[in-house]
């Protein structure tokens, strides 16, 4: 990024703020001169998070709701107007997960994380964007995963952020003429409330870092990172794209103690002339 100044008076609506990513991206905004308005179910981290940045200075509204709920999602945009007047950005952050299988996952389940992962997006857009496009303009960056690319995680979860994924690429285009870029980013595995669990086990663990070429989990630093490029004028000239931050675990095939064999075997270009069949 250019300068931490680019922020400065912009009013930013984030979801999933309470915690992980969305808190984290709050705070680096804050810091940065940003007024943040926070959208979380959350309520108790939500007010322990107002008054902690209302101490430091910093200017924050925050509204309880539930990312599915359609009158949630208007609720928070009006909230960001009445406290700051605008809407320059926003950051689609709140999310769910079931680890289920697809013939595990009940209707009710597969509902409930498309409502939040998916429809939520839907609705926190279709509120927001009218408030931005008064505000001349602006960015919006909406979390994806690295499942929409790789098939790594489970059925609802994957199908939600494959629909992320499109969605983006889909809005860049119809935004563009109101001067508004859309962008989405793509976490690997991040230490963050989803995946404490998962996290927690120190096999799984070992396995994320074994097989991360960058030699460690994630972090909602790495993600936060990536989102404030996109939303900041650093990347004017990105739009409808995905930034991938996994520490490079989606560019490799795991084969396990497999893996290792293929270092002993070498191409048919390598072997002797003698070796190779005749065609």
């Amino acid at each position: 990024m250019e300068s931490e100044s680019q922020f400065e008076g912009c009013s930013v609506l984030i979801t999933g703020a309470a915690s992980g990513i969305g808190r984290v991206v709050a705070e680096m905004l804050a810091t940065c001169g940003a007024r943040v308005s926070l959208f979380d179910l959350n309520k108790e981290g939500l007010e322990a998070i107002q008054e902690e940045f209302t101490a430091k200075g910093w200017k924050v509204a925050v509204t309880n709701g539930d990312a599915s709920n359609v009158d949630d999602a208007a609720k928070a945009v009006r909230t960001t107007v009445d406290a700051f007047g605008r809407v320059d950005m926003l950051v689609n952050a709140a999310a769910i997960i079931i680890r289920k299988t697809l013939l595990d996952t009940t209707p009710e389940e597969w509902r409930r994380v498309i409502d939040v992962d998916l429809n939520g997006y839907f609705y926190m857009l279709r509120a927001a964007i009218p408030e931005i496009r008064k505000a001349g303009g602006g960015s919006i960056v909406q979390i994806s995963s690295i499942v929409a690319h790789i098939g790594l995680g489970y059925p609802s979860y994957t199908a939600a952020k494959g629909g992320v994924l499109s969605l983006t690429r889909q809005l860049a285009g119809e935004l563009a003429p109101y001067r508004i870029r859309i962008n989405s980013v793509s976490p690997g595995p991040t230490e963050t409330a989803i995946n404490l669990d998962t996290m927690g086990d120190a096999a799984i663990k070992a396995s994320i870092v074994a097989n991360t070429p960058s030699g460690r989990t994630g972090r909602p630093t790495d993600i936060a990172r990536a989102i404030l490029f996109l939303l900041s004028p650093a990347s004017e000239y990105i739009n409808g794209t995905d930034l991938v931050v996994d520490g490079g675990i989606s560019t490799k095939i795991h084969f396990g103690t497999a893996g290792e064999s293929f270092l002993s075997y070498h191409s048919v270009a390598d072997a002797p002339p003698a070796s190779r069949s005749a065609s």
